[in-house]
């Protein structure tokens, strides 16, 4: 599968475009190498453009994966979802309670801190299905969706900041890495839910890897530069942005291990029944059709021929044959020829001699074909038993 090649670019371009925001942060001005820092943040959005890139090529000429993936026992992802579920719901209920005391309560605020808290529970959820178990979140296919929520508000928050200060001002990185989160958080919630979609596994590398790398290396040039030690909740959106990040590559890690190509996935729906066995009808089927047996009855036993029940519904008579009939039955069936052949022939039988009858022997056809020194054995050994 060619999707699992996007990572020769991931590794290279994600370690430049990290080191270059960590270059960043120790430098005043933010310029390094000659470069400015607005021209840096663009390298390092050209960094993540690439990996894009290159991800979406991958998987466009990419046709063995499957549609569906059934998530895995994942211990990192586990522990950096719970972690990042805790960090969540720490920076919600901290910026719950700080628009509450202030009185100066925002909308967009008040959404953050409680898709926040929704992202939180997701994360915890997802968390202990990495850690403990592999089956699917089924059941909470609409709920998992909180956290590309959560990035979309984000998303809308960093448009409305830039439009009251400059554009040279403005942290453009910062837009990209939550586009780029949105779309991997939305498949992502596709693929753990089974949805029915086309391409969500193929979505998850696409926009997965652009994402991963894009949170990495803001996230740590936001640390390494800003980090807040008097406030410890100042840092609670970097260090959010960082755990998103290792949990995306995390995820991405698993899949490339566990995805499955399009000949090893069965797809079977619960909402189609299941096809039922037709039973045969006895009229028209060619196979021996048997009445009047008890099931329950030892088949081995002994048990006459015919029964009362066996016969009962059929036109039947009974006749008794004579003497005469039965000797003429007897002979009928002495003159038949071979009884190997398909279509028997049936020859006169001979009348009873004087050695026939001393012999106690009918003459057959049989008789008469066999050689004359086999008759005269036959005879002599015959006239020595009596």
């Amino acid at each position: 599968m060619t999707s699992k090649l996007s990572w020769i670019l991931f590794v290279p371009f994600t370690a430049a475009a990290i080191y270059i925001r960590l270059a960043q942060s120790m430098s005043a001005d933010g310029g390094v190498f000659g470069l400015s820092g607005m021209m840096l943040d663009y390298v390092v959005i050209g960094c993540v453009a690439a990996v894009f890139l290159f991800a979406l090529i991958m998987c466009l000429a990419d046709r063995r994966i499957a549609q569906y993936y059934i998530p895995h026992r994942n211990i990192p992802a586990g522990i950096l979802g719970i972690t990042l579920a805790v960090v969540c719901a720490a920076d919600s209920a901290n910026r719950i309670y700080l628009d509450l005391t202030s009185g100066n309560v925002e909308a967009l605020e008040i959404a953050e801190a409680v898709l926040l808290m929704l992202a939180a529970i997701v994360f915890i959820v997802m968390g202990l299905t990495h850690s403990f178990t592999n089956r699917e979140s089924k059941h909470f296919a609409l709920f998992n969706v909180m956290p590309a929520l959560l990035c979309a508000v984000r998303l809308v928050r960093c448009f409305v900041d830039f439009t009251t200060i400059s554009i040279t001002l403005a942290d453009v990185t910062l837009l990209v890495t939550y586009i780029f989160a949105t779309l991997f958080f939305f498949n992502y919630a596709v693929t753990i839910s089974l949805a029915k979609a086309k391409h969500a596994v193929k979505s998850c590398f696409i926009f997965g890897f652009p994402a991963a790398a894009a949170l990495l290396s803001y996230g740590a040039g936001a640390l390494a530069s800003g980090f807040d030690t008097t406030d410890i909740f100042g840092n609670a959106t970097a260090v959010e942005i960082v755990l998103m990040g290792l949990y995306i590559l995390a995820f991405i890690i698993e899949l490339t291990i566990f995805v499955k190509d399009k000949d090893h996935v069965i797809i079977r729906t619960e909402d189609e029944p299941e096809p039922e066995i037709e039973e045969e009808d006895p009229e028209t089927s060619e196979a021996f059709v048997v009445t009047g047996l008890d099931m329950e009855e030892d088949p081995n036993a002994d048990r006459p021929y015919l029964t009362d029940e066996e016969v009962e519904g059929y036109l039947y008579q009974v006749v008794e044959k004579s003497d005469t009939d039965r000797e003429d039955d007897i002979a009928a069936e002495a003159t038949q020829s071979d009884p190997g052949d398909f279509i028997t022939n049936v020859v006169k039988a001979h009348s009873y001699t004087d050695k026939d009858k001393k012999t106690k022997r009918p003459r057959t056809a049989y008789t008469d074909e066999i050689d004359e020194i086999d008759q005269l054995i036959i005879d002599i050994t015959e006239d020595y038993e009596e």
